[in-house]
């Protein structure tokens, strides 16, 4: 084994080496793109970027790297070699699966039903503890940045629930995450290989900087419990089922229970009878700058009643220089919030609030896999045929 300094010095140097390679750009660019693409939605909602692309980009890739060194160090201090003949047959497996729903694209998915296939058939000959130990490694890595990163790119939406239109906030973020790992194709040498790690979620009955956490520390004890298993099954053959059968299982699990707190909890944006409740606020505005925060609930702009959008637009139009709001903080209780501009006036807080007739409403949905749509798509045709 390697001393600890050597490991980590080998680490740094290999994984900023990559930022010579062009693929490694290649990478980025593609998650500059998805980045766009959801920023065109944040603009539809709240009118302007809360954070550009080009920042998203930039902190991702940061965080990305980091990512990286650490799955490094770890790969290297347990001397883990992977063969790349392993990886053709979950590969491809992975891409089917996605085909089901996007969330079988995880390797572990299709890690744990080759393994399955392998340990019971025979075939395929994989190293199945080296697999689970590589499953759980990126899954320790991904809940580190979900931790770290996770909250940083929240867009508030709303939703329809039960009749009735409450306040959230979608999460997305990208990762390129360059690892050096041993590579064992008949003589064992290292070799850096790139990775996309993503994180989407929504956060209606937490904060997302809590469901961000709730998220990472599941996954990461997930990652633990699956590392530990893949060690075991290398002196006791009985462990590589227990890791192949627990990687799916226990990755499906977390899945389904973050799903039901968010689904039976207690929503945390909903519309007030008296008041407008806080969902956002933007950027270097009046709202941000007096502290108003998701969750507080406006109850009057210089002594008037608010009850709708339109409330603060008829306090506002003549541009006041001086206002002051009285406000349940969801922390301090009832407050009174005070700003002043004697050069210009005030005529825009800034904030997204939650009423019972938002100005738009953006529904999430999951994500449909492609034979679902495909098969929709064929029922629409059919149905427009008969008619």
């Amino acid at each position: 084994m390697y001393p600890i300094f050597q490991i980590v010095y080998y680490s740094i140097y290999n994984i900023l080496s990559i930022l010579k390679s062009p693929f490694f750009w290649i990478v980025v660019g593609i998650i500059y793109l998805q980045y766009r693409k959801i920023g065109e939605m944040e603009k539809g909602i709240l009118g302007e970027y809360q954070k550009s692309p080009i920042y998203n980009v930039f902190i991702s890739t940061l965080y990305g790297l980091m990512g990286g060194i650490l799955g490094s160090i770890i790969f290297i201090t347990f001397g883990i070699s992977i063969n790349p003949k392993d990886f053709y047959f979950i590969l491809p497996l992975a891409l089917l699966l996605s085909m089901v729903h996007p969330r079988f694209m995880c390797f572990s998915y299709a890690g744990g039903i080759v393994s399955l296939v392998s340990l019971i058939l025979g075939w395929p000959s994989i190293n199945v503890s080296e697999i689970m130990f590589v499953i759980g490694v990126l899954h320790l890595v991904e809940s580190f940045l979900i931790l770290v990163d996770g909250r940083n790119n929240k867009i508030p939406i709303f939703m329809e629930k039960q009749r009735e239109i409450i306040g959230g906030f979608t999460m997305n973020r990208f990762w390129p995450v360059p690892f050096s790992i041993f590579v064992n194709n008949g003589y064992v040498y290292p070799i850096t290989i790139m990775a996309i790690l993503g994180y989407g979620d929504f956060a209606l009955a937490n904060f997302p900087e809590k469901k961000s956490r709730e998220t990472a520390s599941a996954l990461s004890l997930f990652s633990i419990i699956l590392l530990i298993l893949s060690r075991l099954s290398i002196e006791n053959h009985f462990y590589k089922y227990v890791a192949a059968i627990f990687a799916p299982l226990a990755h499906e699990v977390i899945i389904a229970i973050g799903r039901r707190k968010e689904e039976k909890g207690d929503y945390l944006f909903t519309p007030v009878e008296h008041g407008l409740r806080v969902l956002d606020t933007l950027p270097n505005s009046v709202g941000g700058k007096i502290g108003l925060n998701p969750g507080d609930i406006i109850l009057s702009i210089n002594g008037h009643r608010v009850y709708s959008r339109e409330d603060i637009e008829d306090i506002l139009f003549f541009r006041p220089k001086f206002i002051w709001l009285d406000v349940f903080d969801i922390k301090k209780g009832m407050v009174t919030k005070e700003y002043k501009n004697y050069q210009v006036g005030i005529n825009n807080l800034g904030i997204v609030v939650v009423s019972n007739i938002p100005d738009q409403i953006f529904i999430v949905e999951e994500s449909k896999a492609p034979v679902v749509r495909l098969i929709n798509r064929f029922k629409n045709k059919k149905s427009k045929l008969k008619n």
